[in-house]
């Protein structure tokens, strides 16, 4: 049989990054769910002959008259899902399990760890499987997707088993969805605070004003969402990006790894297990509300201890972050 990484094709699962500790997943809360979304592939004979049960394990096990054969993607919904669809250009949180359609033997998939879902961005201009099919679907929908072999891994070297026109039934569970970057109200930017730029694929940029460095802690909610407020000890997830004032450069993006990060908002200098993030995004942070866009000035005192700083933060610098705020999970 073919050696196919699940892992290389999904490239990027949740994605743990620190922001002054340790980060983790959060959830998105469903919101706007009036607009309309039309899934982009069509249900078909094979995709349709699929049946799914749960494990004890929490694993789908499937069963469809074997040989299935398919001779394109076709997608069939086994449970509707509530709340606001996996949009283009938003992200998406799912697991899966890969089965061979000859004879319904288990091939590969994720880990179906609540605090380590996948996430792809919603796409159907990127070159991937995941983010094509998942367009317009729920939190806690369930599809069946049947397709090609070579469709989601590419081109693999064959066997007497397994060739690339193969016929495998995917079957994925999405946890959540997130837009792709904050959609609350615009307001009005604090004075003697940089400007924020975003491009419309969501990265931020900095305009640094010709005033004073602020020696305070600034906060300043460029967007105002209406969704759940942000509690201590909450896991949010988030687009950022961090830059240091005194040198007006770039440290830390979100955008890098392709996907929003998740975040314990927790000041890691109380905390027990030493997790969360410095002590002025902590206060920033708590009580701002889902679809913000909030802008943190955060001076030396408040930001990184000693000999903690990461790469291009020095001592005595004072940090500059931008958080468009997607979810938030209790």
């Amino acid at each position: 049989m073919p050696q196919l990484s699940l892992l290389s094709v999904l490239g990027i699962s949740v994605v743990v990054v620190a922001v002054g500790g340790a980060l983790a997943v959060g959830t998105l809360q469903a919101a706007d769910n009036e607009r309309s979304c039309d899934i982009p592939i069509a249900s078909g004979k094979a995709s349709g002959l699929v049946s799914v049960t749960t494990a004890e394990s929490g694993l789908p096990e499937v069963s469809f008259p074997t040989p299935l054969v398919t001779q394109s993607r076709q997608l069939t919904v086994l449970t509707e899902g509530e709340g606001e669809p996996a949009r283009e250009g938003g992200y998406v949180d799912f697991d899966v399990s890969v089965f061979v359609g000859l004879d319904e033997m288990y091939l590969t998939g994720s880990s179906y760890n609540p605090t380590n879902p996948v996430r792809r961005p919603v796409s159907s201009e990127l070159p991937d499987f995941f983010g094509q099919v998942l367009e317009c679907q729920k939190p806690g929908a369930q599809i069946a997707v049947t397709a090609a072999l070579s469709d989601i891994f590419g081109e693999v070297e064959e066997d007497n088993y397994l060739q690339n026109s193969s016929t495998v039934v995917v079957v994925l569970d999405v946890r959540d969805t997130y837009p792709g970057q904050a959609t609350g109200a615009a307001r009005l930017p604090q004075s003697g605070l940089p400007t924020i730029t975003q491009a419309p694929t969501g990265e931020h940029g900095f305009g640094f004003p010709n005033a004073p460095i602020p020696d305070e802690l600034r906060v300043s909610v460029l967007k105002m969402g209406s969704g759940e407020a942000v509690s201590d000890g909450d896991l949010i997830t988030a687009h950022f990006t961090g830059a240091v004032w005194n040198t007006r450069s770039i440290f830390v993006s979100s955008f890098d790894q392709g996907v929003p990060m998740g975040i314990l908002v927790e000041d890691q200098t109380v905390s027990a297990t030493g997790q969360g993030v410095v002590p002025g995004l902590a206060q920033a942070l708590i009580g701002q509300t889902v679809g913000s866009q909030v802008l943190v000035s955060v001076p030396p005192s408040l930001g990184y201890q000693p000999g903690t700083q990461p790469p291009g933060v020095s001592e005595n610098s004072t940090l500059v972050f931008v958080f468009d705020i997607l979810g938030v999970n209790k």
